[in-house]
């Protein structure tokens, strides 16, 4: 009175394995396949919060408000301006190096000065 087939305990060959493995996979890509992606509009303003709605909701469109789109815009133009300024400040002004002191004065250390009491004659 065993289970039909008797193979309860008997591990799945190599073909098996191999065509469970296919159908997966097979699975996995008809389904990427098939996914509805929302529309994105201003694809170049993409920002961390639009990644996290894409990543929760993939089929959701996603739209920017007009002021938003403003504030990105301008920060994007204000980044640049100030990326361009930084460029040429480096290259206007070179690396500063010390200036070689002349060999011929030495600094010397200063001397002990001997200091004497001065006792009150009172």
């Amino acid at each position: 009175m065993g289970a039909p087939g008797g193979r309860i305990n008997r591990p799945r060959t190599e073909l098996r394995r191999k065509l469970f493995k296919r159908r997966r996979v097979w699975g996995r890509e008809r389904r990427r396949g098939r996914r509805v992606v929302g529309a994105v509009i201003d694809a170049g303003l993409t920002t961390r919060h639009h990644l996290r709605k894409r990543a929760s909701s993939a089929r959701a469109n996603i739209t920017l408000s007009g002021k938003k789109r403003r504030k990105l815009l301008q920060q994007l133009r204000l980044s640049q301006k100030e990326k361009a300024a930084m460029e040429v400040e480096a290259l206007a002004a070179p690396a500063r190096t010390k200036a070689p002191q002349p060999k011929g004065q030495e600094v010397k250390a200063p001397q002990d000065v001997h200091m004497e009491d001065l006792e009150d004659e009172s």
